[in-house]
């Protein structure tokens, strides 16, 4: 039932696993910044089943360096969610 999350000053320069993160949050609206690439091992099922709902969007912003990465995030999403690449920053 989760519907905003605002996680726009998240910090994730130490973070390695964003596994099931997401995962079912059907209802969510959001952008997320990833800002570091290197430190992040483990994704699987990042997305899985997220933004679902026709009002729903998540979008994932990066840096040049994180850009395969955020690839492979998207990846994990549900073929009916609304997880997309948004801009380099």
């Amino acid at each position: 039932s989760l519907t905003s999350l605002d996680i726009s000053s998240f910090n994730t320069s130490n973070v390695t696993d964003m596994r099931s993160m997401f995962v079912r949050c059907s209802s969510l609206t959001t952008t997320i910044n990833i800002m570091i690439s290197s430190n992040i091992t483990s994704r699987r099922d990042m997305f899985n089943g997220a933004a679902t709902n026709a009002e729903s969007k998540i979008t994932v912003n990066y840096i040049a360096e994180a850009s395969a990465l955020v690839d492979d995030m998207i990846a994990t999403k549900s073929v009916n969610s609304n997880v997309v690449k948004g801009s380099q920053i």
